[in-house]
């Protein structure tokens, strides 16, 4: 029997939570608030090039531009409310000759990665991105909201702590390291299901039950993925009067019922390659995250900590992995341009045993990769990275953020991977390249710089250049990549 769609069963429920509510006061107008945004921009890709003889000469060197164009109504009414939002997502001239096979090299850049999912150099589709209700404040249940119906979800930005410096770290440094609406991409993701919140003055308590819609690199999005995912979260909040600081733990359940995408593990490395995987991925994550902000001589100091442990079954193999991120940084406010300096390590786990039952790479679920991966050519898996960032607002309506990063394999005899999880349910989402026992991956120098003249408007521009090492040569003739993009985003 076809299982039912979730959207389906909440948005019966959204229309009798509507029919049974009590008249509004004020007239429907007065009630419905009106949205539109609208993003346009343009990339360009030199990624590493591929070996003589793989790929046409200069593929790895192309350009594409893209639209992502939103519009959606908010309906209020006493202790409740609705939300629609309509996505329109257009993509032009992606590359048909960048989409190579795994050993190869393969996707070549962002652009690649569309085509690879679509097979289309222009594609484009419309699709419903949110369509929830929210009850809120239940009788004797101050603080409680219940939303079903399709949402958007940022692990780890359950909350945003009123301290500005606080809230740049925990949704920079932070959210969506496992689960995200993955915004960066023009199509994104959701996710279809239900939301529990209980929040108080210094407690919030999240819960959610979700199947996650396709999307990302995937332009029809509209489809659930044959997934699920659900979690808990509890955030300890900013407190008045105590120094800025938040503090949260979690639970993550992930399991993917696909059975035609390959995994991405070290298995891909055996010759003769075995037999294809096509048991469940079933893994539990818990974790946590403490960040604080103190007044320290001129300027004030940050520290924040994250990390996570999972255990569960990876197909025919059981799973364990581990991360964690350790940074700091010191912010001399008073001074032009308010500079802050942070330095940081994050690392998780690798496999260093393709032969054995257990895979011990770190899984990174369903993220928005590029929030720590700003040139996502790696992601947050079997993963070392030390960085450097400098962060000037030499006006306020211009931020400027500058990057440096060393990245290696945390086991050389793993993969090096890439991506952001799964998209529709033949593609698995995750990219690994043999590293052929290497384990310097590249040096990346990137900067980025946003500007908001009004509140309607931001502009931002974007490059990175990467030096590629060990790993890199291994798969690829060359060693330099390059990226960029100059994006307009339009609000109403």
């Amino acid at each position: 029997m076809k299982r039912p769609n979730l959207l389906a069963l909440v948005s019966c429920l959204a229309l009798s939570s509507i029919a049974v509510a009590e008249p509004p006061a004020n007239t429907w107008a007065d009630r419905v608030t009106l949205s539109a945004s609208d993003r346009v921009r343009g990339e360009l890709v030199d990624f590493f090039e591929p070996r003589a003889g793989t790929a046409a000469a200069g593929a790895q060197r192309y350009n594409f531009f893209a639209n992502q164009l939103r519009v959606g109504a908010k309906v209020s009414a006493p202790g409740a409310f609705f939300v629609v939002d309509i996505q329109d997502t257009r993509l032009v001239n992606l590359p048909d000759d960048a989409s190579l096979s795994r050993k190869n090299g393969g996707n070549l850049g962002t652009g690649a990665i569309y085509f690879a999912n679509t097979h289309q150099r222009d594609q484009g589709e419309t699709f419903l991105k949110q369509g929830y209700f929210t009850v809120t404040d239940f009788p004797g249940l101050s603080g409680t909201a219940l939303t079903a119906g399709r949402f958007d979800y940022s692990d780890g930005l359950e909350t945003t702590p009123a301290d500005a410096a606080l809230a740049w770290l925990k949704k920079a440094r932070i959210s969506e390291r496992l689960v995200g609406p993955f915004n960066f991409t023009h199509v994104t993701r959701s996710f279809d299901g239900a939301r529990l919140v209980y929040d108080t003055q210094s407690l919030n308590l999240t819960a959610i039950g979700t199947r996650p819609t396709q999307g990302g690199f995937e332009v029809s999005a509209n489809r659930e993925l044959d997934a699920w995912l659900a979690g808990l979260a509890a955030t300890l909040k900013q407190m008045p009067d105590w120094m800025p600081a938040d503090a949260r733990l979690f639970y993550l359940y992930y399991e993917d019922q696909r059975h035609s995408p390959t995994k991405a593990d070290n298995r891909l490395t055996l010759t003769p390659a075995p037999a294809v995987d096509r048991k469940a991925i079933a893994i539990h994550t818990f974790g946590g995250h403490a960040i604080a902000v103190i007044d320290a001589g001129p300027g004030r100091v940050d520290g924040l900590l994250w990390g996570a442990l999972q255990s569960g079954d990876w197909g025919s193999l059981s799973h364990f992995g581990w991360a964690y991120a350790v940074e700091t940084g010191y912010q001399l406010p008073k001074l032009f341009a308010a500079p802050w300096l942070r330095i940081g390590y994050d690392r998780s786990s690798g496999d260093a045993d393709p032969y054995d039952k257990s895979h011990k790479t770190f899984f990174q679920i369903l993220p928005t990769p590029r929030t720590y991966a700003q040139f996502p050519f790696y992601n947050l898996m079997n993963n070392e990275d030390l960085f450097a960032q400098l962060v000037l607002k030499p006006h306020s309506m211009v931020t400027i953020r500058t990057d440096y990063h060393w990245l290696r394999l945390t086991e050389p005899k793993d993969l090096w991977y890439s991506g952001g999880g799964a998209t529709n349910n033949q593609f698995f989402g995750f990219q690994g390249l043999n590293s052929g026992g290497k384990r310097n991956l590249a040096h990346v120098a990137e900067m980025g710089v946003t500007i908001a003249p009004w509140k309607q408007l931001t502009a931002g521009a974007y490059y990175a250049h990467a030096f590629g090492q060990g790993v890199v040569k291994r798969d690829f003739a060359g060693t330099a990549a390059d990226y960029g993009f100059i994006e307009l985003t339009a609000r109403y």
